[in-house]
């Protein structure tokens, strides 16, 4: 029974993370900051002020086992209707993995197979019952022209079978913002382990920026290892390239860096061609942003190496940067 109820918290905690990121990315132009386990599961705090808020439920074996999903739906209602009082409401949305997240057989198909986004005006009689019995007994009002029912098919410890929708939808980004040599499998791994993982975390759960998640977007589509010009053994080799993946990956202002390079860069030798102004930049501004590796416990040589590598690719893929960042409106 513990091994049982393990396995079902572990299932239950990465459905809750894919599912956070189908709806961050379904909503990327209008997101401001994503936050995990604050009023809701999932509450996106959007440009205008506005919320999305998400309850996500799962069930480990969803096409067959519906003994909890009136539960589930029950616990749902009743959270978003508490967390959403007060509160400038885009959508409350019930995300599940459940092929029949209402138990009605009659009305089980149209949550088969596909990903499916239902608002309550369309949904089937029955099915619009339960919630208006759900709603009729709880102490807080929901508004139901606002309340979203979806669900994603996430199912069996096989990758390619539990997260090939979610990678759908992160290659339809990636499609959108023209980048290739990017793998949809290697985003999402660095988001569900490095960034939804490890966010801010404070007394409201885990927060993110719209710049944190795009963070690795921008990197691994810049990112170029090229120390042939430098004197450095196979060793060093290795030790730049560890370093400059710790430095982007980790440093804590990370996008602000990026901005502070690129405003430097916008006012330095106007009148001189890119081609020009690239490595004249890098030559002479380079020990104003040596600050980023502080930490880092190597030769001056090499931090010299690292930090111009870095500024070499940001600048050289600066329109490609630019790029993104208007896609995603940030």
């Amino acid at each position: 029974m513990s091994n049982r109820i393990a396995t079902s918290t572990l299932f239950g905690f990465d459905f809750q993370i894919n599912a956070a990121i189908v709806i961050m990315l379904e909503n990327i132009e209008d997101v401001d900051t994503i936050r995990m386990e604050g009023k809701e599961d999932i509450e996106i705090l959007l440009n205008d002020g506005n919320y999305i808020l998400a309850q996500a439920k799962s069930v480990v074996q969803s096409s067959k086992d519906f003994t909890n999903v009136i539960t589930n739906l029950k616990k749902a209602m009743k959270s978003l209707s508490e967390a959403s009082a007060g509160l400038m409401i885009k959508e409350l949305i019930y995300i599940t993995n459940s092929t029949n997240p209402f138990h009605v057989k009659s009305e089980k198909h149209i949550f088969e197979g596909l990903p499916t986004h239902r608002n309550y005006d369309n949904l089937l009689p029955q099915s619009q019952k339960k919630i208006d019995e759900i709603i009729s007994n709880l102490t807080t009002s929901i508004d139901k022209s606002k309340l979203w029912i979806q669900t994603l098919p996430f199912e069996t410890d096989d990758k390619r079978e539990r997260y090939k929708y979610i990678w759908n939808i992160i290659e339809e980004l990636l499609n959108k913002l023209r980048i290739v040599g990017i793998s949809k499998e290697s985003l999402h791994q660095i988001w569900c382990q490095e960034i939804f993982r490890s966010g801010t975390i404070g007394e409201q759960g885990i927060k993110l920026t719209k710049a944190d998640i795009i963070w690795p977007i921008i990197v691994m589509s810049t990112y170029h290892e090229n120390y042939d010009d430098y004197d450095l053994d196979e060793a060093e080799v290795e030790e730049a390239t560890r370093l400059y993946q710790s430095i982007i990956n980790t440093y804590t202002e990370r996008y602000e860096f990026l901005t502070k390079v690129l405003y430097a860069f916008n006012d330095f030798l106007k009148d001189k061609t890119i081609k020009e102004r690239i490595p004249k930049f890098v030559s002479e501004k380079y020990l104003d942003f040596l600050y980023i590796m502080d930490e880092t416990n190597i030769n001056d040589h090499l931090k010299e190496i690292i930090i111009k590598t870095i500024l070499t690719n940001i600048l050289t893929k600066r329109s490609h940067i630019k790029r993104i960042k208007e896609q995603v409106n940030l």
